[in-house]
């Protein structure tokens, strides 16, 4: 038994010196500034502004086939992050979304959200070719269906006025079973 509170007490005594090393350094804010805004943000800029899109769902028939909208992009946060409006509607449904795009400076990529008015929200991570001027922005979400979609958006900034895009979305991670298809076209509104 004395064994036992001997090994107690020098752990207690042990853990006390340990707990005081371990205590958070004062916080000095004269030394904490923002930094420079990450040059990878430039390549949102082509999306600022307003525009208005169609597209055609490849696996609908009649009035579920056509879609058509609006968006509005524009910056926030110190030019850190692109923040934007959607409104989409087909003959027989509609949503609207919200959008956050920007850069994380550990991770070194693109990341985004969008939440529409359904309460259904994705998330994901984006590539960018320069070269190509081409996004590939994979994600997972509460598809309209209210399931777990796995999907990917791939957009091209064809010039200043136009954007070519296509989405894909299957149930699972995988991507065996496709659950829709969509192509589209953004315009810039004058």
């Amino acid at each position: 038994m004395l064994k036992i509170r001997n090994a107690v007490l020098v752990l207690g005594s042990v853990v006390m010196l340990l707990s005081g090393a371990c205590a958070a350094p004062k916080v000095d804010f004269s030394q904490i500034k923002q930094p420079p805004r990450a040059t990878e943000l430039e390549a949102f800029n082509p999306f600022v502004g307003s525009w208005t899109w169609d597209a055609k769902l490849d696996n609908a028939d009649g009035p579920d086939a056509d879609w058509s909208g609006t968006a509005v992009w524009k910056w926030s946060l110190d030019n850190r992050c692109l923040v934007g409006d959607i409104f989409s509607k087909s003959s027989r449904a509609e949503f609207k979304a919200t959008g956050i795009w920007s850069w994380h400076p550990t991770k070194k990529r693109y990341m985004w959200w969008m939440f529409n008015n359904w309460g259904f929200p994705q998330d994901g991570s984006a590539t960018y070719d320069a070269a190509a001027k081409s996004w590939n922005m994979n994600y997972t979400s509460v598809g309209l269906d209210g399931t777990t979609s796995h999907g990917q958006y791939r957009m091209k900034v064809v010039d200043d006025n136009t954007l070519s895009w296509e989405m894909t979305e299957w149930t699972g991670v995988l991507h065996m079973i496709e659950k829709m298809t969509m192509r589209g076209t953004y315009h810039r509104q004058k």
